[in-house]
Parts: C-alpha cells; structure tokens; sequence
C-alpha cells in the first residue's frame, strides 16, 4: 500500500497516513523481567502469551500476542495502507504508585528505551512514559525524551492533574504533544458493578473527568501552547460539552475561574482521536473542534478498538481536504514527523 494521493486544486499533495493511537510491548522488555525481575516486575510465557506480575497488583495480567507481535502489527498496518504508527506502551506497563521515585524512573527509562528501540527500527514514531510521582523530574524526564528523539508523551489520567504544573509547562514551551489516555483502573471503577462497563463506558468517564477537571483548572489558560490530545474521541466531553457550559453556568462549578467564557470554548484548542469509531462522531467532532483537530486512531490491538480505522474516516464525509487531514496531515503536525517518515510501511519492516 501506498500514501495517499489527494488533489487540491490543480496540486496533486501526497499525504501520509498516520494511526496516532496505537499500543506494544516489546518482547526485549519481557524476555528481561522474565530472567531477572526488575522493580518488582516479572514475567513467564504461557500459552496464551506472557503472564506479568505488576508492583502493587495481587493477581498478574495477562499480555496476549498482539500486544508484543510487531510483524503481525505492521502486516496490519499495511493492510491499511498506513506509512506511520505512533506507538504507546501497554498502559499497564508504566510504573505504579506502589514503586519508590527512583524505581519508577528507572523502569519508565527501561521501558522507553526498549520500546523506541524496537519501533525506531521499524520506522515508527514513539510516545515516551514519564514516571509523575516528582512532577519536577518528570519535567526534566519529559525534555530528556524529546531530545532523545521521542515524538511525545502519553500520560495516564489518573496523573493528569494540576499537581503536574511543571509537566505542563515544559510540554507547553517545548511544543511537546501529550496524549492523554486512561488507565484500566481509573476512577470510574468506585461505580457499584461496573466493572464489566469498564472497556465500554468506563475509560470514557475517566478521560472526561480528567480532562474536564484541566479545563476548569485553568491549565490551558496558564499554558495555551499546551498540546493534547485526547483518546476515544474525547470520551464524553465534545458531546456533551453544553451540558458542561450549563454546569459552569448554573451549577456547584460555577465557582471554577477561566479565561473563557464558556468551558466548551476550549474544545478547539484540544485534539481528538477517531477512536469514536463512527464515521457520524467523526463527522460531529470535526464540526465542534475543527477537522484540523482530529487524528487518526485505531487503539490497535485491543479488540474494542477500530478495525477499519482508515474506512471510518473515509465514511465520515468531511471533504476531500479534511479527510487528508484527519488521516495523517494533522498528526505529521502535532507530532512534528520529518518528512522522512511519511513512506508506506510493510510487514518486513516489523522485522526490523
């Protein structure tokens, strides 16, 4: 498969495509916890996959194939005619509030390292891990790993608070992305039986509430540089960001102070992946944000995320031009991709 070529005006541009939310683990990582544990990190082979044991978790988890096969991941990949992946670790991966400061550093270099290694080689883009328990290393480590070559960040939203002020700021001066992205453990779990909507519904309220809870903080008012971008289609908040005005309005969140007028007036300084997986809440977040504000995503290899990412996008009607956009020319801006990297992508390059 090849880029895509769209023609704008009389000017044929050849634009990449770029899947902005994707996850692995590399296999070096694991072959290494699994001959000496690391901080309380370990992990064995079975049948179905790895079985991982995680500082702080009684039972371990379970990482299924797709999780740490890159071959079988770029074989994927160009069926969908993709030239870029902008890889995330296994969220479960990065450290826990159970390890000391300096552990947590450690594995977080430890899992970046192997992680950028292995896709740097297969011409992919990686998100580094930021261990966030001493915000002002957490800085330090964010400058680091975009020197080191880096495309960004992700952060869980269970950190995504205002006590990472120094997180933000450095992201905000180094025009660093951030794409923020919930844990399968997050605040929607204290919900009574909600356990088997977690997937579903849950990691939507959480990234809701966290992102919500920037916006009325004044995070984006104190650094409008910062760039984030949200999964799942921003969880709940573009589709009921009225709602949101109502509340800041009326309601117990009148008392939170922002620059704006309206909280929903920030919609468009955020970015949104298509993980929304329908081409009408494609259609509707690119009219309430900006079509230069969403990206393409697939969550891959998670089950629940899209199949047919590309398709989506392609159904979702939004012009020849902005489907451009949406599926790889905004990404190659937020992340600052060299150009170098827009060239299609084949199973052997998993290999790598």
């Amino acid at each position: 498969m090849t880029a895509v070529d769209f023609t704008v005006g009389r000017v044929s541009q050849r634009t990449p495509i770029i899947d902005c939310h994707v996850h692995a683990l590399p296999p070096a990582l694991l072959e290494q916890i699994a001959a000496r544990p690391v901080h309380g990190w370990s992990a064995e082979r079975v049948d179905a996959g790895w079985r991982v044991s995680v500082p702080g978790d009684a039972a371990p988890k379970l990482v299924r194939p797709p999780m740490v096969d890159a071959p079988r991941r770029a074989a994927w990949a160009e069926g969908q005619g993709l030239t870029t992946q902008i890889v995330s670790p296994w969220l479960d991966a990065q450290p826990t509030a159970a390890m000391p400061a300096a552990a947590a550093r450690d594995w977080a270099a430890r899992l970046n390292g192997a992680l950028l290694e292995q896709e740097t080689a297969a011409g992919n883009a990686v998100l580094a891990t930021l261990a966030c328990a001493d915000p002002g290393r957490a800085a330090d480590d964010l400058r680091q790993a975009v020197a080191d070559g880096f495309a960004g960040v992700v952060l869980s939203t269970a950190d995504a608070d205002t006590r990472l002020e120094p997180v933000w700021a450095a992201a905000a001066e180094s025009r660093t992305p951030i794409l923020l992205h919930p844990p399968s453990d997050g605040p929607s779990r204290a919900i009574e039986d909600s356990e088997e909507f977690g997937n579903t519904y849950g990691r939507l309220v959480d990234s809701t509430y966290a992102v919500t809870r920037l916006l009325l903080s004044g995070v984006l008012d104190r650094h409008p540089g910062l760039r984030l971008i949200l999964v799942h289609g921003g969880g709940f908040l573009p589709y009921q960001a009225r709602r949101l005005d109502g509340g800041h309005r009326a309601d117990k969140l009148a008392g939170h102070r922002i620059a704006r007028d309206r909280p929903s007036d920030y919609l468009g300084d955020l970015h949104f992946d298509t993980v929304a997986m329908a081409p009408e809440a494609i259609a509707f977040l690119a009219s309430v944000a900006g079509a230069d504000r969403v990206l393409l995503g697939s969550d891959h290899p998670f089950p629940l995320g899209d199949p047919d990412p590309v398709g989506t996008v392609r159904s979702a009607g939004l012009g020849e031009e902005a489907t451009a956009a949406v599926l790889g020319g905004n990404a190659a801006g937020v992340f600052a991709l060299p150009a170098g990297r827009a060239e299609p992508q084949s199973a052997e390059a998993g290999h790598a």
